[in-house]
Protein backbone atom coordinates (compact mmCIF):
# COMPACT_ATOMS: atom_id res chain seq x y z
CA UNK A 1 0.00 0.00 0.00
CA UNK A 2 1.36 3.42 -0.82
CA UNK A 3 1.95 5.69 2.00
CA UNK A 4 -0.36 8.72 2.12
CA UNK A 5 1.72 12.00 1.37
CA UNK A 6 0.73 13.88 4.80
CA UNK A 7 1.88 10.85 6.60
CA UNK A 8 5.29 10.81 4.72
CA UNK A 9 5.78 14.63 5.13
CA UNK A 10 5.04 15.06 8.78
CA UNK A 11 7.88 11.95 8.74
CA UNK A 12 10.12 14.15 7.30
CA UNK A 13 9.74 16.65 8.97
CA UNK A 14 10.53 15.23 12.61
CA UNK A 15 13.33 13.59 11.00
CA UNK A 16 14.17 16.77 9.62
CA UNK A 17 14.90 15.73 5.82
CA UNK A 18 13.03 18.78 4.11
CA UNK A 19 14.97 18.72 1.07
CA UNK A 20 16.06 22.41 -0.95
CA UNK A 21 13.01 21.73 -3.28
CA UNK A 22 9.36 20.96 -2.52
CA UNK A 23 6.18 20.60 -4.42
CA UNK A 24 3.10 20.66 -2.63
CA UNK A 25 -0.04 19.32 -4.56
CA UNK A 26 -3.04 17.04 -4.90
CA UNK A 27 -6.83 16.99 -4.53
CA UNK A 28 -6.87 17.69 -0.82
CA UNK A 29 -5.91 21.53 -1.60
CA UNK A 30 -5.94 21.58 2.46
CA UNK A 31 -3.20 19.83 3.08
CA UNK A 32 -1.01 21.68 0.40
CA UNK A 33 -2.40 24.99 2.43
CA UNK A 34 -1.74 23.37 5.63
CA UNK A 35 2.19 22.59 4.92
CA UNK A 36 2.69 24.98 2.81
CA UNK A 37 2.65 26.70 6.24
CA UNK A 38 3.91 24.21 8.41
CA UNK A 39 7.66 24.44 6.64
CA UNK A 40 7.67 28.12 5.84
CA UNK A 41 7.65 28.30 9.99
CA UNK A 42 9.53 25.15 10.32
CA UNK A 43 12.36 26.46 7.91
CA UNK A 44 12.44 30.11 8.70
CA UNK A 45 13.15 32.12 12.06
CA UNK A 46 10.18 34.00 13.21
CA UNK A 47 12.18 36.90 13.67
CA UNK A 48 13.37 37.49 10.79
CA UNK A 49 10.45 35.86 8.65
CA UNK A 50 9.55 38.92 6.34
CA UNK A 51 13.33 39.23 5.26
CA UNK A 52 14.16 35.25 4.87
CA UNK A 53 11.13 34.17 3.73
CA UNK A 54 9.39 35.67 -0.23
CA UNK A 55 6.31 34.65 -1.58
CA UNK A 56 6.00 34.66 -5.32
CA UNK A 57 2.53 34.47 -6.25
CA UNK A 58 0.20 33.55 -8.85
CA UNK A 59 -0.52 36.90 -9.88
CA UNK A 60 2.86 36.64 -12.00
CA UNK A 61 6.65 37.27 -11.44
CA UNK A 62 9.36 38.04 -13.52
CA UNK A 63 12.39 35.08 -13.74
CA UNK A 64 15.08 37.69 -12.92
CA UNK A 65 13.12 38.01 -9.77
CA UNK A 66 13.04 34.80 -8.78
CA UNK A 67 16.55 34.01 -9.39
CA UNK A 68 18.03 37.39 -7.23
CA UNK A 69 15.87 35.60 -4.33
CA UNK A 70 16.77 32.27 -4.42
CA UNK A 71 20.98 33.53 -4.31
CA UNK A 72 20.37 36.15 -2.10
CA UNK A 73 21.50 34.99 1.21
CA UNK A 74 19.05 34.58 4.54
CA UNK A 75 19.78 36.97 7.25
CA UNK A 76 18.77 34.94 10.37
CA UNK A 77 17.08 31.86 8.97
CA UNK A 78 19.55 28.82 8.15
CA UNK A 79 18.41 29.30 4.66
CA UNK A 80 16.52 31.68 2.44
CA UNK A 81 13.06 30.04 1.98
CA UNK A 82 11.64 31.33 -1.86
CA UNK A 83 7.97 30.32 -2.08
CA UNK A 84 6.21 29.78 -6.29
CA UNK A 85 2.66 29.67 -4.81
CA UNK A 86 -0.08 28.01 -7.26
CA UNK A 87 2.88 28.00 -9.92
CA UNK A 88 -0.27 25.62 -11.48
CA UNK A 89 -3.39 26.90 -11.39
CA UNK A 90 -7.11 24.53 -11.62
CA UNK A 91 -7.14 25.10 -14.30
CA UNK A 92 -4.09 23.61 -15.24
CA UNK A 93 -2.27 26.70 -16.41
CA UNK A 94 0.74 28.27 -15.39
CA UNK A 95 -0.13 31.35 -13.67
CA UNK A 96 1.60 34.18 -16.22
CA UNK A 97 0.90 34.31 -19.63
CA UNK A 98 4.76 34.13 -20.72
CA UNK A 99 5.03 31.16 -19.06
CA UNK A 100 2.48 29.57 -20.20
CA UNK A 101 2.37 31.10 -24.19
CA UNK A 102 6.31 30.36 -24.42
CA UNK A 103 8.23 26.94 -24.24
CA UNK A 104 11.43 29.19 -23.74
CA UNK A 105 10.30 30.80 -20.51
CA UNK A 106 8.97 27.18 -19.35
CA UNK A 107 12.08 26.03 -19.80
CA UNK A 108 13.86 28.83 -18.15
CA UNK A 109 12.13 28.28 -15.30
CA UNK A 110 12.78 24.18 -15.11
CA UNK A 111 16.20 24.92 -15.48
CA UNK A 112 16.33 27.59 -12.42
CA UNK A 113 13.97 25.05 -9.95
CA UNK A 114 16.89 22.47 -11.06
CA UNK A 115 19.57 24.79 -10.01
CA UNK A 116 18.48 25.76 -6.83
CA UNK A 117 21.34 27.00 -4.04
CA UNK A 118 22.48 25.27 -0.40
CA UNK A 119 21.47 28.26 0.58
CA UNK A 120 18.08 28.16 -0.31
CA UNK A 121 14.63 26.22 0.14
CA UNK A 122 12.24 26.40 -2.73
CA UNK A 123 8.74 25.42 -1.83
CA UNK A 124 6.31 24.80 -4.34
CA UNK A 125 2.59 24.85 -4.63
CA UNK A 126 -0.31 23.91 -7.41
CA UNK A 127 -3.81 24.50 -6.61
CA UNK A 128 -6.23 21.05 -7.25
CA UNK A 129 -7.58 20.47 -10.41
CA UNK A 130 -10.92 20.98 -11.74
CA UNK A 131 -12.30 18.33 -11.65
CA UNK A 132 -16.43 18.94 -11.94
CA UNK A 133 -18.52 21.34 -13.17
CA UNK A 134 -17.32 23.14 -16.56
CA UNK A 135 -15.66 20.56 -18.83
CA UNK A 136 -14.34 23.59 -20.66
CA UNK A 137 -12.36 24.67 -17.52
CA UNK A 138 -10.31 21.27 -17.21
CA UNK A 139 -7.21 20.15 -18.51
CA UNK A 140 -5.39 17.69 -19.44
CA UNK A 141 -2.64 18.08 -16.35
CA UNK A 142 0.08 18.45 -18.60
CA UNK A 143 1.24 21.33 -16.52
CA UNK A 144 1.64 19.54 -13.69
CA UNK A 145 3.22 16.59 -14.78
CA UNK A 146 5.87 18.41 -16.46
CA UNK A 147 6.41 20.49 -13.15
CA UNK A 148 6.69 16.84 -10.92
CA UNK A 149 9.28 15.78 -13.42
CA UNK A 150 11.67 18.79 -13.13
CA UNK A 151 11.25 18.54 -9.52
CA UNK A 152 11.47 14.71 -9.02
CA UNK A 153 14.73 14.97 -11.76
CA UNK A 154 16.19 17.95 -9.56
CA UNK A 155 16.52 15.70 -6.75
CA UNK A 156 13.03 17.12 -5.15
CA UNK A 157 10.29 15.82 -2.69
CA UNK A 158 6.95 15.86 -4.44
CA UNK A 159 4.05 15.63 -2.47
CA UNK A 160 1.06 14.75 -3.66
CA UNK A 161 -1.98 15.00 -1.44
CA UNK A 162 -4.87 12.85 -1.94
CA UNK A 163 -8.07 11.84 0.11
CA UNK A 164 -7.34 10.88 3.34
CA UNK A 165 -8.06 7.16 4.55
CA UNK A 166 -10.65 6.22 6.83
CA UNK A 167 -8.05 5.62 9.43
CA UNK A 168 -6.06 8.99 9.03
CA UNK A 169 -9.47 10.80 8.66
CA UNK A 170 -10.60 9.52 12.20
CA UNK A 171 -7.07 10.69 13.61
CA UNK A 172 -8.14 14.24 11.93
CA UNK A 173 -11.25 14.50 13.21
CA UNK A 174 -10.33 13.42 17.00
CA UNK A 175 -6.89 15.82 16.47
CA UNK A 176 -9.11 19.15 15.99
CA UNK A 177 -11.55 18.16 18.84
CA UNK A 178 -8.54 17.64 21.27
CA UNK A 179 -6.96 21.20 19.52
CA UNK A 180 -10.25 23.04 20.96
CA UNK A 181 -9.95 20.87 24.46
CA UNK A 182 -12.78 18.49 23.52
CA UNK A 183 -13.05 14.65 23.21
CA UNK A 184 -16.00 13.35 21.38
CA UNK A 185 -17.85 9.89 21.27
CA UNK A 186 -17.79 7.09 19.46
CA UNK A 187 -20.89 7.32 17.95
CA UNK A 188 -20.48 11.15 17.09
CA UNK A 189 -16.94 10.34 14.85
CA UNK A 190 -18.49 7.56 12.87
CA UNK A 191 -21.40 9.95 12.23
CA UNK A 192 -18.95 12.42 11.28
CA UNK A 193 -17.06 9.99 8.90
CA UNK A 194 -19.67 8.42 7.29
CA UNK A 195 -22.78 10.89 7.23
CA UNK A 196 -20.09 13.79 5.09
CA UNK A 197 -19.52 11.77 2.15
CA UNK A 198 -15.55 12.83 2.81
CA UNK A 199 -13.94 10.46 0.31
CA UNK A 200 -17.22 9.79 -1.99
CA UNK A 201 -15.98 9.08 -5.48
CA UNK A 202 -18.71 12.26 -7.17
CA UNK A 203 -18.42 13.68 -3.91
CA UNK A 204 -17.34 17.33 -3.41
CA UNK A 205 -16.94 17.74 0.32
CA UNK A 206 -13.42 17.64 1.45
CA UNK A 207 -11.36 18.96 4.12
CA UNK A 208 -11.57 22.57 3.65
CA UNK A 209 -15.66 21.55 4.49
CA UNK A 210 -14.97 19.08 7.04
CA UNK A 211 -12.68 21.47 8.97
CA UNK A 212 -15.42 24.15 8.53
CA UNK A 213 -18.39 21.93 10.12
CA UNK A 214 -16.31 20.78 12.94
CA UNK A 215 -15.93 24.63 14.22
CA UNK A 216 -19.26 25.03 14.03
CA UNK A 217 -19.81 21.79 16.06
CA UNK A 218 -17.21 23.23 18.11
CA UNK A 219 -18.53 26.23 18.56
CA UNK A 220 -22.38 24.97 19.24
CA UNK A 221 -20.84 22.32 22.02
CA UNK A 222 -20.05 25.52 24.07
CA UNK A 223 -18.62 24.37 27.08
CA UNK A 224 -18.94 21.04 26.96
CA UNK A 225 -16.41 18.64 27.30
CA UNK A 226 -17.22 16.06 25.40
CA UNK A 227 -19.37 15.97 21.41
CA UNK A 228 -22.05 13.88 21.31
CA UNK A 229 -24.62 12.93 18.58
CA UNK A 230 -26.87 15.25 19.69
CA UNK A 231 -24.36 18.32 18.53
CA UNK A 232 -24.26 17.36 15.43
CA UNK A 233 -27.61 18.12 14.40
CA UNK A 234 -28.35 21.22 11.87
CA UNK A 235 -24.22 21.46 12.41
CA UNK A 236 -23.15 19.11 10.26
CA UNK A 237 -23.21 19.09 5.95
CA UNK A 238 -24.25 15.74 4.79
CA UNK A 239 -24.80 14.71 1.61
CA UNK A 240 -28.47 14.07 -0.07
CA UNK A 241 -27.69 10.28 0.16
CA UNK A 242 -26.61 9.83 3.51
CA UNK A 243 -29.94 12.28 4.62
CA UNK A 244 -31.84 9.73 3.18
CA UNK A 245 -30.09 6.56 4.36
CA UNK A 246 -30.26 8.44 8.24
CA UNK A 247 -33.86 9.40 7.48
CA UNK A 248 -34.48 5.60 7.13
CA UNK A 249 -32.42 4.50 10.03
CA UNK A 250 -34.64 7.00 12.05
CA UNK A 251 -37.72 4.74 10.56
CA UNK A 252 -36.14 1.47 11.14
CA UNK A 253 -35.61 3.05 14.80
CA UNK A 254 -39.00 4.43 15.14
CA UNK A 255 -37.80 7.58 15.51
CA UNK A 256 -40.89 9.60 13.53
CA UNK A 257 -39.33 13.18 14.60
CA UNK A 258 -35.51 12.34 13.66
CA UNK A 259 -37.04 11.47 10.27
CA UNK A 260 -39.08 14.01 9.46
CA UNK A 261 -35.87 16.38 10.34
CA UNK A 262 -34.04 14.54 8.16
CA UNK A 263 -36.94 15.15 5.65
CA UNK A 264 -36.87 18.90 6.20
CA UNK A 265 -33.31 19.39 6.10
CA UNK A 266 -33.23 17.81 2.16
CA UNK A 267 -35.82 20.27 1.59
CA UNK A 268 -33.89 23.26 3.17
CA UNK A 269 -30.43 21.56 1.07
CA UNK A 270 -32.60 22.89 -2.24
CA UNK A 271 -33.52 18.82 -2.56
CA UNK A 272 -36.88 19.03 -5.07
CA UNK A 273 -39.22 16.32 -4.36
CA UNK A 274 -38.66 14.05 -7.13
CA UNK A 275 -35.23 14.26 -6.78
CA UNK A 276 -35.34 12.94 -2.89
CA UNK A 277 -38.11 10.10 -4.68
CA UNK A 278 -35.12 8.82 -6.39
CA UNK A 279 -32.97 8.92 -4.19
CA UNK A 280 -35.24 7.04 -1.89
CA UNK A 281 -36.17 4.69 -4.40
CA UNK A 282 -32.52 3.63 -5.08
CA UNK A 283 -31.40 3.13 -0.90
CA UNK A 284 -34.46 1.15 -0.36
CA UNK A 285 -33.80 -1.29 -3.53
CA UNK A 286 -30.00 -1.75 -2.32
CA UNK A 287 -31.43 -2.01 1.45
CA UNK A 288 -33.68 -4.88 -0.07
CA UNK A 289 -31.04 -6.61 -1.73
CA UNK A 290 -28.88 -6.59 1.55
CA UNK A 291 -31.83 -7.62 3.77
CA UNK A 292 -32.39 -10.94 0.99
CA UNK A 293 -28.49 -11.35 1.53
CA UNK A 294 -28.78 -11.13 5.14
CA UNK A 295 -31.95 -13.72 5.42
CA UNK A 296 -29.79 -16.29 3.49
CA UNK A 297 -27.42 -16.59 6.49
CA UNK A 298 -24.32 -14.09 5.28
CA UNK A 299 -23.38 -11.85 8.20
CA UNK A 300 -23.01 -8.24 8.05
CA UNK A 301 -19.58 -8.27 6.72
CA UNK A 302 -20.26 -10.88 4.27
CA UNK A 303 -23.25 -9.05 3.24
CA UNK A 304 -20.88 -5.62 2.54
CA UNK A 305 -18.30 -7.89 0.54
CA UNK A 306 -21.39 -9.50 -1.64
CA UNK A 307 -22.57 -6.37 -2.68
CA UNK A 308 -19.35 -4.86 -3.57
CA UNK A 309 -18.68 -7.29 -6.08
CA UNK A 310 -22.00 -8.64 -7.08
CA UNK A 311 -23.78 -5.55 -7.75
CA UNK A 312 -21.20 -2.87 -7.78
CA UNK A 313 -21.87 -1.27 -4.40
CA UNK A 314 -18.84 0.79 -3.68
CA UNK A 315 -18.02 -0.52 0.22
CA UNK A 316 -19.26 2.91 1.93
CA UNK A 317 -22.78 2.78 0.95
CA UNK A 318 -22.35 -1.05 1.10
CA UNK A 319 -21.81 -0.50 5.10
CA UNK A 320 -24.70 2.15 5.31
CA UNK A 321 -27.34 0.17 3.74
CA UNK A 322 -26.33 -3.28 5.46
CA UNK A 323 -26.21 -1.16 8.81
CA UNK A 324 -30.11 0.54 8.17
CA UNK A 325 -31.42 -2.69 6.45
CA UNK A 326 -30.38 -4.74 9.39
CA UNK A 327 -33.24 -3.09 11.41
CA UNK A 328 -36.01 -3.83 8.76
CA UNK A 329 -37.96 -7.52 7.68
CA UNK A 330 -37.91 -7.96 3.95
CA UNK A 331 -41.57 -7.61 3.84
CA UNK A 332 -41.35 -4.34 5.44
CA UNK A 333 -38.85 -3.01 2.82
CA UNK A 334 -40.91 -4.47 -0.17
CA UNK A 335 -43.84 -2.29 0.81
CA UNK A 336 -41.48 0.68 1.54
CA UNK A 337 -40.36 0.29 -2.18
CA UNK A 338 -43.83 0.02 -3.46
CA UNK A 339 -45.17 3.09 -1.37
CA UNK A 340 -41.96 5.08 -2.60
CA UNK A 341 -42.91 4.50 -6.29
CA UNK A 342 -46.31 5.10 -5.50
CA UNK A 343 -45.56 8.61 -3.99
CA UNK A 344 -44.88 9.75 -7.82
CA UNK A 345 -48.31 9.20 -8.75
CA UNK A 346 -49.77 10.62 -5.98
CA UNK A 347 -48.17 14.22 -6.77
CA UNK A 348 -48.27 13.92 -10.01
CA UNK A 349 -52.14 12.77 -9.82
CA UNK A 350 -52.75 16.11 -7.43
CA UNK A 351 -54.12 13.62 -4.29
CA UNK A 352 -51.40 14.86 -2.23
CA UNK A 353 -48.52 18.11 -1.36
CA UNK A 354 -45.11 16.65 -2.31
CA UNK A 355 -44.09 17.50 1.48
CA UNK A 356 -47.23 15.77 2.58
CA UNK A 357 -46.82 12.47 0.46
CA UNK A 358 -43.21 12.11 2.25
CA UNK A 359 -44.15 12.52 5.60
CA UNK A 360 -47.19 9.90 4.70
CA UNK A 361 -44.17 7.63 3.39
CA UNK A 362 -42.35 8.43 7.08
CA UNK A 363 -45.27 8.47 9.20
CA UNK A 364 -46.38 4.82 7.69
CA UNK A 365 -43.12 3.39 6.28
CA UNK A 366 -42.23 0.74 9.70
CA UNK A 367 -45.98 -0.77 9.31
Amino acid sequence: MVEHAFVRIEKDIKAGRIPGLVLLCGKEDYLTDHYREVLVEKLSDPVARQLDVTVLTRQGFEMGELEDNMESLPIMSEKKVVVLDGLVNSRGQMPTRSLESSTTERKRLMDLIGKVPETCVMIITADKQITTGDHSKQSSGARLEQLKKAVTKAGGVVYDFGPLEKDQLRSFVAKRFRTAGKNCTNGALKRIIYDTGYGGRYSTYDLYALDNDLKKIIAYAGEKDTVTEDDLVGTLTMIPENNIFHMLEAIGMGRIDQALIDLNTLFEGGESEFAILSNLVRQIEIMLISREMMDENNSLPQTVKLLDKEEKVNKFRAEKATKVASRFQSRQLKKMMIDAIAIEDNIKSGIMSPRLALEYFIAVGQR
